[in-house]
C-alpha cells in the first residue's frame, strides 16, 4: 500500500489479458463471464438452495424478468445471452438474479420488511455525495498535485447498499470501447448487464441512488431501468451536457425514480428524476448529498434515508475544501448504528448476518470527473482498504473476478 492509503496489490490482471480486443458486446460479456464465473456460480447455487428451501414460486418473478429484458438495448440483451451461455447454473434462477433480484429478496425475506424495493421500516439503500470543482481540495486530483489556487475535477462518492448481500457478488468491471461506444470502468454486480455507477474513458462520471417512484401505467417492457439508463449514458455521452440532453430525450414517464449524479472535468450536477410527476429537477449546489428520497419533490421517505442524509450533511459542514479522505470518512461513518440508519450499513443483530431483507453496504466507490479512475472498497468501507484502478491499466485479480468479495462473504 502506498502513502495515500490506497491498496496497490501486485497480483493483477492486465487490461490486455481479458478486456482489450473484444470487438462486440457479446464477446466482451463472454470474457467477463469467464472471469467472474466462480463468484456467479456460487451465488446462483446458494440462491437455488434457498428458493427450494423456502418454496418460492419463480414463475411471477420470471415473467417480470422477461418482460423487463424487452426494454434493454439489443446490445445489452446480447451481452446477457452471452453471459448466460458461460455459467453452469439453473437458467431460470440466473435470469431472476439478473433482472428481478430485489423482488426475489422480498420473497426470501419472509416478512422482515426490508429490501431494495420495499419502503417499509428502514428499507432502501445508498448514500451519495457530489462535490463541485470549486469545493474540491486542490491537492485531491489523481492526475497529480495541483497548484494552491487550482481545483481538481468534481468528486463523487457512492456507498452502494443492497439486500441479500451474501448472494450479490461485486467486481471491478471494465468495458473497452466497442464500435462508436465509449469504454467504461465501474464496480458492480458480477454476471449482470446493469450499471448503477461508473466512469467512461472520456472522464464522464454517472452514479445514482434509487427512489421509490415510477409511472404505474408504464409496462415493464417500456420502462427504462436505472442500471440500463446509466450504462447507456456512459457508453454514448462524453460530458455532463451531453448526458443531460440524452436523458431528457427519453419520455420521463418511462424512467425509474432516481437521483442521478453527473460529473465531467469541469461540470457537476444532481438530477432528481421523478417519473411519477413526469419531471426532472436540477440541483446544482456546490456540495450535494442524497440518499433514497427526493429533496425537491415528493417521494417515500424512510427514517433511514433521512438520518443518513442528515449525517452526511453534518460531516460536510464547515469543510471549505473536500478531498477523497473526507469522502472515505463519510462512507465509514457509524453514527446512528452501525445498522440500517448509519451511512456504513451493517446487519441488524435480530435479522442475522445475511438476511435477504437486510440492506448492508456492498461497496464504496469514489470518482473524479475528467479522470477514468475509481477508488473502490469491497464490502463495508470500515473493514476494507481502498484500491485505485485506472481504465486500461492492471487491476488486482481478485477485484476483476469477484474473488475478493467472495472471500469476505465465505470467511464470515
Amino acid at each position: 500500500m502506498d502513502d495515500t492509503g490506497v491498496d496497490t496489490s501486485p497480483e493483477t490482471i492486465a487490461y490486455s489479458d481479458t478486456i482489450a480486443g473484444a470487438d462486440s458486446f457479446a464477446e466482451q460479456a463472454r470474457r467477463r463471464a469467464e472471469t467472474e464465473r466462480e463468484a456467479v456460480e456460487w451465488a446462483i447455487d446458494e440462491l437455488e438452495e434457498l428458493i427450494a428451501a423456502r418454496d418460492v414460486d419463480l414463475e411471477p418473478l420470471l415473467e417480470y424478468a422477461r418482460r423487463s429484458r424487452e426494454s434493454l438495448p439489443k446490445r445489452h440483451d446480447r451481452a446477457y445471452e452471452a453471459m448466460a451461455e458461460v455459467f453452469d447454473v439453473d437458467a431460470d434462477v440466473y435470469e431472476v438474479y439478473a433482472f428481478a433480484y430485489s423482488e426475489l429478496c422480498e420473497k426470501l425475506s419472509r416478512g422482515e420488511g426490508r429490501s431494495e424495493k420495499n419502503p417499509m421500516g428502514t428499507a432502501n439503500g445508498c448514500t451519495n455525495v457530489l462535490v463541485s470543482p470549486q469545493r474540491v481540495d486542490p491537492g485531491a486530483s489523481v492526475e497529480g498535485a495541483a497548484s494552491d489556487d487550482a481545483a481538481g475535477g468534481p468528486l463523487v462518492l457512492k456507498n452502494r447498499d443492497i439486500a441479500g448481500r451474501g448472494t450479490r457478488p461485486k467486481s471491478v468491471v471494465e468495458q473497452p470501447p466497442i464500435d462508436d461506444y465509449y469504454g467504461i470502468l465501474t464496480v458492480d454486480t458480477c454476471g449482470t448487464v446493469a450499471m448503477f455507477k461508473g466512469v467512461n474513458d472520456q472522464g464522464l462520471v454517472a452514479a445514482n441512488t434509487y427512489i421509490d417512484s415510477k409511472c404505474e401505467s408504464v409496462a415493464p417492457e417500456k420502462q427504462l431501468r436505472n442500471g440500463t439508463v446509466i450504462r447507456m449514458l456512459l457508453e454514448e455521452t462524453a460530458t455532463v451536457d451531453e448526458a443531460r440532453a440524452q436523458l431528457e430525450s427519453y419520455p420521463t414517464r418511462r424512467l425509474c425514480g432516481q437521483t442521478l449524479f453527473l460529473a465531467d472535468d469541469t461540470d457537476a450536477v444532481l438530477l432528481e428524476v421523478d417519473p411519477g410527476a413526469e419531471r426532472i429537477i436540477v440541483d446544482d449546489e456546490r456540495v450535494v448529498t442524497r440518499t433514497n428520497h427526493f429533496v425537491r419533490s415528493e417521494s417515500t421517505q424512510t427514517e433511514s434515508s433521512t438520518k443518513r442524509r442528515e449525517r452526511a450533511r453534518e460531516l460536510l459542514e464547515g469543510t471549505a475544501r473536500i478531498d477523497r479522505d473526507d469522502l472515505w470518512t463519510i462512507a465509514q461513518d457509524h453514527t446512528n448504528g452501525p445498522g440500517d440508519d448509519s451511512i456504513c450499513r451493517h446487519p441488524e443483530p435480530e435479522v442475522g448476518e445475511h438476511a435477504f431483507g437486510q440492506l448492508t453496504t456492498a461497496s464504496t466507490a469514489i470518482f473524479e470527473g475528467g479522470s477514468p479512475t475509481i477508488e473502490v472498497g469491497m464490502g463495508n468501507p470500515c473493514e476494507t482498504e481502498r484500491t485505485r484502478c485506472r481504465f486500461g491499466e492492471e487491476v488486482p485479480a481478485d477485484l476483476r473476478t469477484g474473488g475478493r468479495w467472495l472471500e469476505r462473504v465465505q470467511s464470515r
